[in-house]
């Protein structure tokens, strides 16, 4: 009962946050103003799983203090990088969807915030869990959990932070970012945010029946690799870019390996 009335609380949370976001992007005509905020809808449902826990140990201060670190970095970054330049191809593309401005803001209401707001909820599930059962110290599951969510934090962050110098550099336009994590990775930043919500699901296994949130990053998986990430940029980015199919045939999609050799190149 107890769990039940969290997952309803947090599911209208997340679905209240994500209603919000979708009237602040009617007068902005911007749709891609859930990925700079679509962290907070995670903050608001670790908060409400705080006040609904029964007691409040190490295991629930481990888990806030992993969900408050990514957000506040993913969401620093995201605004940074995207306030102020207009909507995101992405989602204007789905404007090509419908024929006038009134049908495209319903659509986006079911095909961008709400769908957002279920898979974000499916992703948090190893959070709630862990924050309604957990109690007592984190064991050896939590550390390494703890590792796995720290090599991802790190990851993305310098994988962002190797992409702004690239995109800041006027040399570099129109060219192919091949170089540091870009290098092993065609998308290192991805394979960092997807290592933070596994780490997270294997804290949340130190509790009863915890492995069974498994869908949650498993959800969120999806998301990044066939809806909106990996594959969607690079069907774009082969089309746009000069030279990225020959990138894409050497480098990973995503976990960093060594660049594979190409015939007749040693």
């Amino acid at each position: 009962m107890d769990l039940l009335i969290l997952f309803t609380t947090t599911f209208t949370v997340a679905l209240a946050a994500a209603i919000l976001l979708w009237l602040a992007s009617i007068p902005l005509r911007d749709a891609s103003i859930i990925d700079m905020f679509f962290a907070l809808i995670i903050v608001a449902i670790t908060a409400n799983c705080l006040l609904l826990a029964p007691t409040i140990g190490g295991l629930q201060w481990l888990l806030a203090a992993m969900v408050g670190l990514w957000a506040l970095r993913i969401t620093a970054y995201l605004i940074a990088r995207n306030w102020g330049h207009g909507e995101d191809p992405r989602y204007s593309k789905l404007r090509g969807w419908v024929n006038n401005e009134r049908a495209f803001i319903w659509l986006s209401l079911r095909k961008v915030f709400l769908l957002q707001a279920l898979v974000l909820w499916l992703a948090s599930l190893p959070i709630q869990v862990g924050m309604q059962l957990g109690a007592g110290s984190p064991g050896w599951l939590a550390i390494a959990g703890t590792a796995i969510w720290l090599l991802g934090l790190v990851t993305e962050t310098f994988a962002d932070r190797q992409l702004q110098q690239f995109k800041a550099d006027p040399v570099n336009k129109g060219q192919v970012l091949c170089t540091g994590l870009w290098r092993y990775s065609r998308h290192p930043n991805y394979f960092g945010e997807l290592c933070v919500w596994w780490g997270i699901w294997l804290v949340a296994c130190e509790v009863p029946f915890g492995f069974l949130t498994i869908i949650g990053p498993l959800a969120y998986s999806y998301l990044i690799v066939n809806v909106t990430g990996q594959r969607t940029l690079d069907k774009k980015l082969a089309r746009e870019k000069p030279g990225y199919a020959e990138y894409m045939a050497r480098t990973s999609g995503l976990v960093p390996l060594p660049p594979r050799r190409q015939q007749g190149i040693p």
